[in-house]
């Protein structure tokens, strides 16, 4: 990768960082964290997650980015390897963080269920 592409890949992921943080911080204060975590981390893998390249020495470009140029400015509209990296790129975040609210849930769940135990040594839901 040419100097100046890794330059503008430092600034665009460096203005991509500082709005999610811009977002976290406008966010901060609602009461359903799970819907700013999973707002954020697909903003961020959108934002950030690399197109795969057609040629092999061509440059790697972020995808949101090349799906709206591709969308707005060429004929066809955009390729369908970019609507898919766009696609897959969203859906892994989105995959990511259902996981990671089940898992949470279900660990909320079973220290709910120890802490009545613990109280209660008689206590049998059944």
């Amino acid at each position: 990768m040419a100097e100046e592409y890794r330059i503008a890949w430092t600034i665009y992921t460096a203005a991509t960082l500082v709005l999610l943080l811009a977002g976290w911080w406008f966010t901060r204060t609602w009461s359903w964290a799970w819907l700013r975590r999973l707002l954020l981390i697909t903003f961020a893998a959108v934002l950030l997650m690399p197109a795969r390249p057609m040629a092999p020495d061509a440059v790697a470009v972020p995808v949101l980015p090349l799906f709206v140029y591709q969308m707005l400015f060429e004929e066809e509209g955009a390729a369908p390897e970019v609507t898919a990296n766009l696609v897959f790129a969203a859906g892994g975040a989105l995959t990511l963080m259902a996981l990671w609210g089940l898992a949470v849930l279900y660990l909320g769940y079973r220290r709910e269920k120890r802490q009545r135990f613990q109280e209660d040594p008689y206590f049998d839901e059944q």
